[in-house]
């Protein structure tokens, strides 16, 4: 008896994960079902203007879930479904603990090391402090959607913008050598990124 209960306490706890399941498609009372618990038991979803949600706390795995609005069996056709042999729809629900797809993505923020030698307990000099004047820009706006002056290929794959130049809005006059107002912006879409660059005449009195 005591080797079983040592043996139940070796198995680590399982994870159980938020998951939160919404419904979009109107109605008044809206009930999700799955196969967490062999579709035994419904969860009301709240309502929140024209949108019902619920949050459920599920162990990893993929379920099979559909819901009942107003009292009809309905699924939501723009996300992962299948037909069993009776005819009946159902969403698919991958429930998983997130992990980073890589790791290397994280690891570029991180400052290179700097050698040991580089610290010691000596004040630095005049001299070493005027060595090198501060840049005059932020090396940032080189890197913007109106930073990049080489237009030779427009194809080609461009390098991934800096989460520092996401969502700002980057103006320049005078934009390469045309009379031109330039206004940019790079925006980011989940793993993808969009560049907006407006051109307007600068008008001369």
């Amino acid at each position: 008896m005591n080797g079983s209960d040592e043996s139940t306490n070796n198995n680590p706890p399982e994870i159980e994960i938020p998951t939160l399941i919404t419904w979009s498609q109107g109605g008044n009372e809206v009930f999700v079902e799955g196969s967490w618990d062999n579709w035994t038991s419904r969860k009301v979803l709240e309502r929140s203007g024209k949108d019902h949600a619920v949050l459920l706390v599920l162990p990893s795995g993929i379920y099979h879930y559909r819901m009942i609005v107003d009292g009809v069996p309905r699924y939501v056709s723009e996300l992962p479904h299948v037909t069993d042999e009776r005819g009946q729809v159902a969403n698919l629900l991958d429930v998983h603990e997130y992990i980073p797809d890589s790791l290397d993505s994280v690891a570029e923020f991180d400052a290179p090391p700097s050698p040991e030698h580089s610290y010691n307990m000596e004040f630095p000099t005049d001299e070493e402090l005027t060595k090198q004047d501060p840049p005059a820009l932020p090396p940032q706006l080189l890197m913007t959607a109106l930073g990049g002056t080489d237009h030779s290929d427009e194809l080609a794959p461009k390098a991934k913008p800096q989460h520092v130049v996401l969502n700002h809005l980057f103006i320049e006059k005078g934009w390469g050598a045309q009379s031109l107002l330039a206004l940019g912006l790079t925006h980011r879409f989940q793993s993808k990124y969009v560049n907006f660059v407006l051109y307007k005449p600068l008008v001369r009195r």
